[in-house]
């Protein structure tokens, strides 16, 4: 792999990769795509990982005119899409139209110029509605596979504030359906990774930080009553550690798609937490990801 560009270079989740991928012996270079450009304390963060391999370039992914992403985009072998207007649960309509906006452009640039390997940034919030009855019931643990119809949007409680990430939820199924209808037309010229990432939160990610909040943005503040604990270890099952991220989406990117079933698969993005819905056969059987971590551990 020669080439990867990062679009949220200098968001939560595209700076992990930006500096797990800058250290990875096998990535020639490492583009980082955002609107803005590293503040000084990121490029020492940098420094101490890599040897000059990446280079960012600031753009607008809403503007397809705006050459500076697309020639990017034209000198990499993969395309890793964490970009979004807001990249928390709670975002709008507007947000999340916005988002599948930048998705669009970058997906259709890709498959235009014959990138060998596009990675969606998708969510279990796709999945969201199998917190709660009626769905809940239908699921054991590691039964929520990626095979299952999409129940888009997580709702729960933040003390007086009833959230919804339903706007999120479909600007990320979207995706994934985009990437299933391009991976057909391109006939595996481009292929495709749609990951439905968990929660990794910002910085050192421990379990400890986790709560029935689901976001960073919020505060818990009410009462353990029974919906407290679904929310609460609904949102736990969810974790996904730095490293198991880092492998997760070094394995989207390398993996061969050889043995795919179709040239765009959905995986979900999470670690080897004890007891959860979630499965992780698909990310085991397309990707060969091997996760190290357990949130009940």
């Amino acid at each position: 792999m020669k080439t990867v560009a990062i679009t949220g270079a200098l968001g939560n989740l595209g700076w992990k990769f930006v500096q797990h991928m800058s250290a990875h012996a096998d990535v020639r270079r490492v583009i980082g795509l955002d609107l803005h450009v590293p503040s000084s304390e990121q490029l020492g963060e940098l420094s101490a990982v890599q040897t000059g391999k990446c280079e960012f370039v600031s753009s607008d992914l809403l503007d397809w005119q705006d050459r500076r992403w697309r020639d990017a985009v034209d000198r990499s072998d993969a395309v890793v899409h964490f970009a979004a207007q807001n990249p928390f649960p709670e975002a709008s309509w507007d947000d999340a139209n916005r988002s599948l906006d930048m998705t669009l452009n970058v997906a259709l640039a890709s498959v235009d110029v014959g990138v060998g390997r596009f990675v969606f940034v998708s969510s279990n919030h796709v999945m969201g509605r199998y917190k709660n009855s009626p769905l809940a019931d239908t699921i054991g643990t590691g039964e929520l596979t990626t095979s299952l119809e999409h129940a888009v949007g997580t709702v729960w409680q933040v003390g007086e504030r009833e959230m919804d990430s339903t706007p999120y939820a479909v600007a990320k199924s979207s995706g994934e359906r985009l990437c299933q209808a391009l991976g057909t037309r391109a006939d595996g010229r481009t292929t495709f990774v749609s990951v439905r990432v968990g929660w990794c939160q910002p910085g050192e990610n421990e379990p400890a930080t986790l709560s029935a909040a689901g976001t960073p943005t919020q505060a818990i503040g009410i009462e353990r009553d029974a919906d407290f604990e679904r929310a609460d270890l609904w949102f736990r099952h969810m974790w996904l550690s730095n490293r198991d991220f880092a492998q997760l989406f070094e394995r989207a990117v390398l993996a061969k798609a050889d043995t795919w079933p179709e040239p765009s698969v959905v995986v979900n993005g999470v670690s080897g937490n004890t007891g959860m819905a979630w499965s992780l056969d698909e990310a085991q059987r397309y990707l060969g990801y091997a996760p190290q971590d357990d949130v009940e551990a």
